[in-house]
């Protein structure tokens, strides 16, 4: 797969802007849900969800350059996954996403949800067969998530890959002093509250609190027998300007192949070269 089809053209509908960091975000994205695809084509039912689908394109700030996109790159793959299930909560976005979808996807098994992917669990559940194999891409804007609807799905099919996008440098490293606090969003992240004990009473006092968080949430991703995904294995995305840390991209399986595919995407994935080139 080529480089080229992580970029799209104006056609007329909504298309939302966003940093240029994205891009880095969706070349990994790209990367990943071809190999996952190409190497389990002759083998398994293969299912696609995205959880934050969005509206299908996106502009990248200060520049006329569009992009596809996780849908659309899911959909571009060359050995197609058997089925996409996508969810997006914007009513604006949904639409948009739709129009494109049957417009350039109509050969595709596409199954359309609008609303917050927590409010149809079930239904996307019930998408998922249960002799399949499936890969989540989890893109949230900040940490407002609860892991346990993660692994609810986990459960879906005979194995689910998670691409998890963790906002803890951009949203929890900023709002330290808030997410201390009982109750917060970081609690149904991480899947309990016993986090705030552990950070207490970490030996290193000066240990970077994102960092922290990742291994919590993997830790709890653990919990439902995936495997250990340690912090060299998360990709962490900057702004171009200042290299300031923005969130990790993370990879969560059940399986080592995964982890080797895994492992090639992140060596592979700079603009100068390519897995499929």
């Amino acid at each position: 797969m080529k480089n080229e089809t992580l970029y799209g053209e104006d056609d007329g509908l909504p298309i939302p802007e966003v940093g240029p960091w994205t891009e880095d975000k969706f070349d990994l994205t790209r990367l990943y849900c071809q190999i996952f695809s190409s190497s389990m084509k002759n083998m398994w039912t293969r299912v696609y969800v995205d959880l934050y689908a969005g509206s299908g394109l996106c502009r990248i700030k200060g520049r006329n350059q569009i992009l596809l996109g996780s849908p659309l790159i899911a959909l571009s793959v060359d050995a197609p996954f058997n089925r996409y299930i996508f969810c997006e909560s914007n009513p604006e976005r949904f639409s948009a996403l739709k129009t494109r979808v049957e417009k350039n996807y109509a050969k595709h098994d596409t199954r359309l949800i609008a609303g917050k992917f927590e409010e149809h669990i079930d239904e996307i559940c019930s998408m998922i067969p249960n002799k399949s194999i499936a890969l989540c891409l989890v893109d949230p804007f900040d940490c407002d998530f609860d892991v346990d609807d993660l692994k609810r799905i986990s459960k879906c099919a005979s194995g689910v890959d998670f691409l998890c996008l963790l906002a803890l440098q951009m949203d929890a490293k900023r709002n330290v002093p808030h997410y201390l606090l009982p109750d917060s969003k970081i609690d149904r992240m991480i899947g309990n509250t016993k986090w705030r004990e552990r950070w207490n009473l970490r030996t290193d006092i000066h240990e970077d609190f994102a960092k922290f968080l990742a291994r919590e949430f993997a830790q709890s991703m653990s919990e439902v027998g995936y495997l250990e995904t340690p912090l060299h294995q998360m990709r962490e995305v900057k702004t171009h300007d200042k290299k300031v840390p923005l969130y990790y991209l993370a990879m969560f399986s059940k399986n080592e192949t995964a982890f080797k595919l895994w492992a090639q995407v992140l060596k592979y994935s700079t603009k100068q070269s390519s897995l499929f080139q």
